[in-house]
């Protein structure tokens, strides 16, 4: 390995942005994005289905074919 120093030239080709890496960044953001499109997609689902269940416990005799006072079935726990 030389010592010497660098000339300014080869200093520029070091800085010189790889239009590689800018690819590469942009397939990363692009498959980063679409993972975040379907984790919002599961949370909106989630959001409808906790809507409609605390709709049901605000109203427990609307709709409900177990008969009047019975509590609605709570969905599963997640953990």
């Amino acid at each position: 390995m030389s010592l010497d120093p660098l000339s300014p030239s080869e200093v520029d080709d070091l800085l010189r942005p790889d239009p590689r890496a800018r690819s590469a960044d942009l397939l990363v953001l692009r498959d980063a994005l679409s993972r975040m499109a379907g984790a919002l997609e599961q949370l909106a689902d989630a959001v409808v289905r906790l809507h409609d269940v605390a709709d049901r416990l605000d109203d427990p005799d609307a709709g409900d074919d177990a008969g009047p006072g019975t509590p609605p079935a709570l969905p599963p726990r997640a953990d």
